[in-house]
């Protein structure tokens, strides 16, 4: 039988460090505080919003939430995100939560985010930092996957890694991060002809698509590691990109959607809040 990753549990590992840490930066009048804004009324965004409130508060760090017209224009959108990060409001972390509506152009508006508060680490200066591998806050899917895998005792080096989905929010800034532990890595898209060519090579497959049953486990080798990012809904379900039945057939290690990846990214998100806080009291 698969060792099926209990995310929740490990997310707990996170919070309880947090926990020890929030009070201390409060003694010293340094309050974490998480700001978000939601442009919509997208579903699942709203969703996910619900739940980093929760986290946040659940072990004291602050959440501010600005609830935004879907019709707003991008140049709007940015000046909401300047008021929100004027000193008054005091956050020490901000995200806008994704996707946004069509009209609007996702990239200027990420770009208008303070580096010093990226905590999903969508900047072009923090994506930068990734790179060369000079980065102090991991985004948070990238991070709670290799939290997943530190977890379990997975070592990476010279680990062949096929990830599937080069997105901005998981692809692109975890196959840097995984090329820092000198893996070898494969980033399959929609362009790939035949994915199974390369997930049945893997000593680890990563997806992060939002595509129901995208890998079932005639696509992997036997003792592979599959660590499932995507989410997608089937009306109120949520699925992941695997199909877990088959795949745990075969794996060593395997995540459930949900229950794996999702909770860890929430604790990720708040304890980039808190590293946040933290270099503002170091300065």
């Amino acid at each position: 039988m698969p060792t099926v990753v209990d995310g929740h549990t490990i997310a707990q590992g996170i919070y309880k460090k947090l926990v020890k840490q929030v009070p201390v930066l409060k003694e010293k009048n340094i309050v974490p505080k998480l700001g978000v804004i939601l442009v919509g009324a997208h579903k699942p965004s709203q969703t996910y919003v619900k739940r980093k409130g929760e986290a946040a508060k659940k072990i004291g760090v602050g959440f501010k939430l600005r609830k935004l017209s879907s019709k707003i224009s991008t140049l709007a959108l940015i000046q909401e995100i300047k008021k929100m990060q004027q000193p008054s409001v005091g956050l020490t972390g901000l995200i806008v939560q994704l996707p946004l509506p069509k009209h609007i152009n996702t990239g200027k508006v990420l770009e208008a985010i303070s580096p010093q508060l990226d905590v999903d680490c969508l900047t072009q200066t923090n994506l930068g930092k990734l790179v060369t591998g000079s980065y102090w806050i991991e985004p948070p899917t990238p991070g709670a996957i290799l939290q997943i895998l530190k977890y379990h005792k997975v070592l990476l080096k010279g680990k062949k890694i096929a990830i599937i989905g080069a997105g901005a929010l998981v692809g692109k800034p975890l196959s840097n991060m995984l090329m820092h532990e000198e893996a070898t890595i494969s980033i399959l898209n929609q362009y790939t002809p035949d994915l199974s060519e390369y997930t049945k090579n893997a000593d680890i497959v990563i997806t992060g698509v939002g595509k129901h049953n995208l890998l079932t486990g005639d696509m992997i080798k036997e003792g592979a590691i599959v660590i499932d990012a995507g989410v997608s809904f089937v009306g109120k379900k949520m699925y992941g990109d695997i199909d877990l039945k088959s795949v745990r057939s075969k794996a060593a290690i395997v995540t459930p959607t949900p229950g794996g990846v999702g909770p860890l990214t929430v604790a990720k998100l708040i304890e980039n809040t808190v590293k946040c806080a933290q270099k503002k009291l170091k300065k």
